[in-house]
């Protein structure tokens, strides 16, 4: 019996190491999955694991992570009138401001169609703009820091809107633990300054799907 039992606790950890490792993996790398099952509806692919789920929406071409709680999190193929949609609370969002919410996964389709009144919306437009223009690329190794560069959200040759980074202008310092930044100009580094958020940011985050993501808390930690 108490082999059976050492047995079973080093079958249980060996498999809870790999669940952990496939779901940083998926996480880390934007794939799916390799422990789960495969299924799909009309807006997305579908892999389930064991503690979660990894869509990838057939709009945007992205792989998002959803908990079993949550119905289907990729964007919708949205059908706009004069560049609006009208959610099913009646509140009318113009096209940047909803492919800014959806397109990256901040808010779900159903979150959007929760919204019901203009300031839900600006207050969402403000969490997922000041989140998600912080998300640097990295476009050089320096030895003492790296450099790196700050999208911007604007419209395609499509007509769609996205987040576009400029590699040729606008250079920014990294420090070697990537909590602070500063604009590199002549080969120096200014200021450093904290990734922090606002005040009215951090009391409206929580109402989107950032409140999963590790440590998001830390941009709202005072000094």
């Amino acid at each position: 019996m108490r082999k059976f039992i050492i047995i079973f606790i080093i079958v249980a950890v060996i498999l809870t190491s790999l669940v952990y490792v496939d779901y940083f993996n998926a996480k880390a790398n934007n794939t799916y999955p390799k422990l789960s099952l495969k299924s799909e509806d009309d807006d997305a692919y579908i892999y389930s694991a064991i503690f979660y789920r990894v869509y990838y929406c057939k709009v945007n071409k992205k792989y998002m992570i959803g908990s079993y709680s949550e119905k289907n999190i990729c964007p919708k193929n949205y059908e706009y009138v004069n560049d609006t949609y009208t959610n099913s609370q009646g509140i009318v969002i113009s096209k940047r401001d909803l492919q800014l919410l959806t397109s990256e996964g901040i808010y779900t389709s159903e979150m959007v169609e929760n919204m019901n009144s203009e300031k839900q919306v600006k207050d969402a437009v403000h969490v997922a703009n000041s989140y998600l223009k912080n998300i640097y690329k990295v476009v050089n190794e320096l030895e003492d820091f790296r450099v790196i560069v700050f999208p911007e959200f604007k419209e395609d040759e499509d007509g769609n809107y996205k987040w576009i980074y400029n590699e040729e202008e606008d250079y920014y310092c990294l420090s070697e633990d990537s909590s602070e930044y500063a604009k590199y100009d002549n080969e120096e580094c200014g200021v450093f300054e904290k990734f922090k958020m606002d005040k009215e940011w951090c009391e409206n985050y929580k109402n989107s799907t950032l409140i999963y993501e590790d440590n998001i808390d830390n941009l709202c930690e005072s000094e």
